[in-house]
């Protein structure tokens, strides 16, 4: 089996499986709130649940397409998520560290990230000089 190439689709479709996941957090944080075994209780509760199940369908699919190590790289992006559910639905406060913390992860993120693109181009070149050979 050949190695996986970085493909800008998988990498969308893996960015819409870590917004999704996210949204587990959120239920699991409303979830605590709620009188435990009450009707809210459960329909957070089980939307965590189908939130998982969802996830978890949509990252077999991205690796499937993407490396292993690009795919778990950029699940350092749900902190971001994090923060910005923090601040819409519990009204917490983004502090600078949190700020620095989503930076450093943007950076790395990114470095990693351009870094497999440019790995892959060059195969890609390599691959091409010894088909003409």
């Amino acid at each position: 089996m050949g190695e996986k190439k970085f493909s800008v689709g998988a990498f969308v479709l893996l960015q819409i499986a870590l917004f999704i996941v996210s949204f587990g957090a959120v239920c699991s944080k409303m979830a605590g709130r709620q009188e435990f075994l009450s009707v809210p209780f459960f329909v957070f509760y089980g939307s965590l649940i189908l939130i998982l199940f969802v996830y978890a369908i949509i990252w077999q699919q991205v690796l499937k397409k993407l490396p292993l190590v690009v795919a778990y790289a950029c699940k350092g992006i749900g902190f971001i998520y994090g923060i910005i559910w923090g601040v819409v639905f519990f009204k917490e406060e983004i502090t600078w560290k949190m700020i620095a913390g989503a930076v450093l992860v943007l950076i790395g993120v990114y470095i990693f990230i351009f870094g497999e693109i440019k790995a892959n181009k060059k195969e890609e070149k390599n691959e091409e000089g010894n088909s003409d050979a």
